[in-house]
């Protein structure tokens, strides 16, 4: 092979390969383009369905049905026994009136009927009449026959007295007391009716579970009359707002007497606490309306007594803590320093309130902020520490003296430095003239071990206040402040104790209504005397109804 052969060879094998690393060039860009359009198509295909998805939700907005709603299937139940459970309440009344009157009887439940056509107005159904749809739980009382002879012979069943109430229980039912009535066949004059259970409101329309429930759910859970109107209503029982909030005005006038024998358990001791909050009323019919005040007084245990004045004025605290004497903790509104006599109350200022103004002041002058939360903090960490260690009042007490001295010294010289060097019309100064104004207060708690930093126990027994009048917004009346009052200091009691509100307030009612003395009924008295009694009970109810039979 020639030279020019050679080269002419070479030369078409090096444009070979020339041809070959741009065609590889080719084959890589291509199957880069077919990545990315296939990611282009993968991104364009999930933005067609997120608009899609919109295009839905907005279509149905406008031309659709918004209600969300949706039908539930409840499963049947396994164990026929277990619908008896709803009705524990009911029957353990019945048990209560067997207990008392040594009667006897039995209970039967009759199911529920198809719903009837829920008229247009409330009008439309007598007051006397009960949906038909709901079930009816019979019960039968009978007097024992060594009661009820005459002339040498028991006296024979002629007829019963029927009576019906709606009861609450995890559903509306109406509650149908039969109570057997006797006469003597021989001398044909005497007759006997078997006693019947204690009704709380003569002649009213609801059982004393549904008034307890009610009062929970107006006054725990804050749910306005409407709107309980409206969740009734859904049930077949057509309850106006009047209707309910006149029978928590009657179940209030049966327990105000409870409620005033707590308020003297609490006053009878030698540690308080007191605070104050606003709520709106209505004036008039036209829709004027005014605020008022509800107080809260309260102990250490957790009891808690509720009152409403006017005005923020001196008369609430004169008159409550009159027969008072020891040491009241507040949030220095002057109106507790002022009405009370010195030489038996003595002030405890609030240590939360006192740092409150510091937080404030953060945003202006953040430095000197932090100064004042770290002195203040400092405090709060000493009593954490007494409180994980578990101390004892005494030991709470030993432990202050020896540290808190020291840091209430360093945060008072702080104090007299920092209040030269700010303006006395600052958050700075105004919140470090607040706590020099009430020093000797902030500093009684190392008087007794038992004192509290702050006043926070009855801030937070003032939040029913202040969350429900977000939801109810206005009180009606004087008799509607009046009924606020006594349920809040009887459920918030029941809650810091530990003790179920519709329980308590079932049975102290009947109580109540039975003539026991309220002074006995007090959430405190009732948890000694009869909480464990009430659970006894309810648990033999129980049994009976799990058991083989429901007669008493």
């Amino acid at each position: 092979m020639s030279r020019a052969s050679e080269r002419e060879l070479l030369a078409e094998i090096e444009a070979l390969k020339s041809s070959l690393v741009d065609r590889d060039a080719q084959i890589v860009d291509r199957d880069a383009q077919i990545v990315a359009l296939s990611k282009s198509r993968t991104q364009q295909a999930d933005r067609i369905v997120e608009l899609e998805h919109k295009l839905s939700v907005w279509a149905k907005w406008l031309w659709g049905p918004r209600t969300e709603k949706r039908v539930i299937e409840v499963a049947p139940t396994a164990n026929p026994k277990q619908a008896w459970l709803p009705f524990a309440d009911l029957l353990d009344g019945l048990q209560r009136l067997a207990d008392a009157h040594g009667v006897q009887g039995e209970t039967t439940i009759e199911a529920a009927g198809a719903p009837a056509a829920t008229p247009r107005r409330a009008a439309a159904r007598r007051r006397s009449e009960f949906p038909g749809h709901l079930p009816r739980l019979h019960s039968k009382i009978v007097v024992a026959e060594s009661d009820r002879m005459c002339c040498g012979k028991p006296m024979e069943p002629m007829g019963a007295e029927l009576s019906r109430e709606l009861e609450r229980i995890e559903t509306a039912v109406v509650h149908v007391i039969g109570r057997t009535k006797y006469c003597c066949r021989t001398c044909q004059t005497q007759v006997l009716t078997a006693p019947g259970p204690v009704r709380l409101i003569d002649k009213g329309l609801l059982g004393a579970n549904w008034l307890a429930g009610i009062a929970v759910e107006r006054f725990a859970n804050r749910m306005p009359y409407h709107r309980l109107e409206k969740k009734h209503a859904s049930e077949g029982p057509e309850l106006s707002r009047t209707v309910l909030s006149r029978s928590m005005i009657e179940l209030a006038g049966l327990l105000a007497p409870v409620r005033g024998a707590l308020h003297q358990e609490i006053v009878k001791g030698d540690i308080a606490f007191a605070d104050e909050t606003s709520a709106v009323v209505q004036e008039s019919l036209n829709g004027s309306s005014k605020t008022v005040w509800y107080w809260i007084y309260a102990n250490r245990d957790g009891d808690q007594s509720f009152d409403y004045s006017e005005s923020r004025d001196r008369d609430s605290p004169v008159l409550a803590l009159k027969d008072f004497r020891g040491y009241l903790h507040d949030d220095g509104y002057c109106v507790y320093e002022t009405a009370l006599d010195p030489e038996r109350v003595k002030h405890v200022a609030c240590w939360a309130h006192a740092r409150r103004k510091f937080d404030e002041a953060r945003d202006k002058d953040k430095r000197l902020a932090d100064e004042a939360l770290h002195w203040i903090g400092k405090l709060f960490a000493l009593d954490k520490r007494a409180k994980e260690s578990g101390l004892t009042p005494a030991e709470r007490h030993d432990l202050r003296q020896q540290e808190a001295p020291a840091i209430l010294a360093g945060f008072q010289e702080w104090l007299e430095v920092r209040r030269t060097q700010v303006l006395p019309c600052s958050g700075m100064g105004q919140a470090i003239e607040y706590t020099r104004g009430r020093w000797t207060a902030l500093c009684r708690f190392l008087e007794d071990g038992r004192l509290e930093l702050d006043n926070n126990r009855s801030e937070r027994a003032l939040r029913p206040v202040a969350v429900g009048r977000k939801n109810w917004m206005i009180l009606g009346n004087e008799r509607g402040r009046q009924t606020a009052a006594v349920f809040y200091s009887l459920i918030g009691t029941c809650k810091a104790r530990g003790i179920d509100p519709k329980v308590y307030l079932h049975d102290v009612a009947l109580r109540v209504r039975s003539g026991e003395d309220p002074k006995t009924l007090t959430p405190r008295e009732w948890q000694a005397r009869h909480g464990a009694a009430v659970t006894e009970r309810r648990a033999w109810v129980l049994s009976q109804l799990l058991g083989q039979t429901a007669t008493r």
